[in-house]
This record gives structure tokens, sequence and C-alpha cells, in this order.
């Protein structure tokens, strides 16, 4: 006999990298498997204008529902539910911990994708403690936008209302032209 349990995925990388893409690449997947999903970003992100669906950059989508604060995952939980996805987890911070940790005691299967590091290299809370708790972790790279090299850090070209690097500045989450991806090498120039 199979003894149902939970499963923690964790995607992480920088901007750029394919994250959102890749979370509903698994996603659809697992409604094709006829799986009850259930999806959550944070209401910060409404790139792409629809604040019903996760958008990826190169156009892909997934019904997804908004939420402020982690717990109101578990106050949308449907009982039917059996693989849970949430976006851009770095901005739940780290009141997201306790939150999966109660789905994988419910046996849910939770995919979290989110940047592992801020703008200034930093770790970006709740991802790496998620990265060390998971089951399984995808690190992604993006393509370094100078030399075109594996990038694994994105950096802030413009100039942002907050000092704070682990606080969302609203008017530049999502935006192309405020960050770019950067290698190791090329992060500094």
């Amino acid at each position: 006999m199979k003894v149902k349990t939970g499963y923690l995925e964790v995607i992480a990388g920088p901007m750029f990298s394919g994250k959102t893409e890749e979370l509903i690449r698994r996603l659809k997947r697992a409604a094709i498997g006829k799986k009850k999903v259930q999806v959550f970003k944070h209401k910060i992100d409404s790139r792409y204008g629809s604040e019903k669906k996760l958008f990826s950059h190169n156009g892909m989508s997934f019904d997804s529902e908004i939420i402020e604060k982690s717990s109101e995952i578990l106050n949308c939980l449907d009982k039917k539910t059996e693989i849970v996805g949430v976006d851009e987890a770095q901005w739940f911070g780290d009141e997201l911990l306790p939150v999966v940790q109660a789905l994988l005691k419910k046996h849910k299967k939770v995919i979290v994708s989110g940047l592992a590091m801020t703008f200034d290299r930093q770790p970006f809370a709740p991802l790496p403690t998620l990265m060390a708790m998971a089951d399984g972790v995808t690190k992604l790279s993006a393509i370094c936008t100078i030399c075109g090299d594996d990038a694994v850090f994105h950096k802030r070209i413009t100039k942002g209302k907050t000092v704070d690097s682990t606080v969302a500045d609203p008017s530049l989450v999502g935006k192309f032209d405020a960050y770019e991806a950067r290698c190791r090498r090329c992060w500094k120039k």
C-alpha cells in the first residue's frame, strides 16, 4: 500500500530565467494528468495586466488566485486540491514557510517558484530555506545581457523607490528595462 505524503519542489533562479514558464509547464502537465491544481500569486505581480492569471515573459499563462498574505492560501484551499503552485514566492517572505509546512502535512504536492537572490546578490527569503527543505530543486539560469554566458544573477539598472532589496518596489516588478540578467563576471559592469 502506497503511503500518501507531501512533496515540495522549488524552481529558483534570477530574473528572465524562465521560472514562471517552468512552473506553468509543470502545472499544465498536472492538469493534463487530471490532477486538481490551485495556483497562487502575490497581488503585487500585475504583469501583463491580468490579475487572475500567471504570465511568463514568453506569453504562457495559467489561471491563478490573487492573494496578499501567504496565510490566505490555507483559507482558499479546496479540499480536493492535490497540487499547489506558488509563483514569485519572494514577495511572501518567511511567512510562506509555515504555510508550505501545513500544506505538506496535508499531503499536498507544493511547487514554488521565485528569486533565490536579490538584485544585489543577497539571499532572498524564503527561497533559500525552501530550497533546503525541498524534495527537489530546479535552479535555472538566464542569459547574460552583456556577454551571452549563463547568468545566475540579475542586476537592477534603474533606480528604485526602496533601499532594502528584499522589499518589493511595485513600480519595478517585472519591468524588462529595470533589470538585466548578468553572469558572475559581468555583474559589476
